[in-house]
């Protein structure tokens, strides 16, 4: 059999907050999809710690997570890619000179300070369960770990000092301009893509995927066959093999069926 992988995006593609989780069609056609020999994997900016259990039960294959730093395949981590840690003190001292808030993130959990009340607060809204957060711990000790940093701004004052200490490392600022994902430069979800082919000998013509945001684009440009959600942004759209229905029209469930004629 001729071996096909599918890439998710996580929200916006499978889930939306309508929705309450993912819906009983996507779930099976995933999991008929699997069951022709084909590998689905989640391809999302989250780390694993923010990855809720309403997504976890599909039971996908495996992950590629916080932009392509770390890989899970099987249960198994595959590959993890640190932030340098220097550069990570270096930053969380700046960012506390002026008392904004940030989360760091590892391979497995999340750490942050009770005092982090806007993160906690916006999270409540992002489908993410707190049992994986940590509020004890040796912040030191953890930076050796990061994979990947949140900052919290609430201000465009704040975020123009924060933008400012980023250094070698590469940001996206979310659409609410308050929150904003931190990483090393040398990663991407193309990157991790890249890494599950090679280490699962999949070739790139049989690789797919599922997107609607800015930061899919470099899984967009990488996949063999990108397939944009109706309710992806323009760059996205422009990138595309194919645009299927909205999350809200469940697109997944409609495209897998159609391309693996399930």
């Amino acid at each position: 059999m001729d071996k096909k992988i599918i890439f998710f995006d996580i929200d916006g593609t499978l889930y939306a907050p309508e929705l309450g989780g993912i819906s009983k069609r996507v779930k099976e056609a995933i999991k008929k999809t699997q069951e022709k020999g084909h590998l689905c994997f989640i391809a999302s900016g989250r780390p694993y710690g923010y990855i809720a259990e309403n997504v976890k039960e599909v039971g996908f294959d495996g992950y590629v997570l916080a932009n392509g730093a770390n890989i899970k395949y099987q249960g198994q981590d595959l590959e993890t890619r640190y932030m340098d840690v220097e550069a990570v003190k270096t930053l969380c001292l700046k960012l506390k000179e002026k008392n904004i808030e940030y989360v760091l993130q590892t391979s497995q959990l999340c750490y942050l300070s009770k005092k982090c009340t806007a993160l906690l607060e916006f999270y409540k809204k992002c489908n993410i369960d707190f049992h994986n957060f940590c509020f004890e711990y040796d912040e030191e000790e953890i930076m050796k770990k990061t994979v990947k940093i949140e900052v919290w701004v609430k201000d465009e004052k704040e975020l123009e000092y924060a933008v400012s200490c980023y250094g070698s490392f590469n940001y996206e600022l979310h659409p609410d301009h308050h929150s904003m994902e931190v990483y090393a430069k040398d990663v991407s979800k193309a990157t991790g893509i890249l890494d599950v082919l090679k280490e699962l000998n999949i070739p790139l013509e049989n690789s797919y995927c599922f997107g609607d945001g800015p930061n899919d684009v470099e899984m967009f440009e990488t996949v063999a066959h990108p397939i944009a959600m109706g309710n992806a942004l323009d760059i996205i759209k422009e990138r595309a093999e194919v645009i299927c229905l909205s999350v809200l029209e469940d697109g997944v469930y409609f495209q897998l069926k159609d391309l693996f004629d399930l």
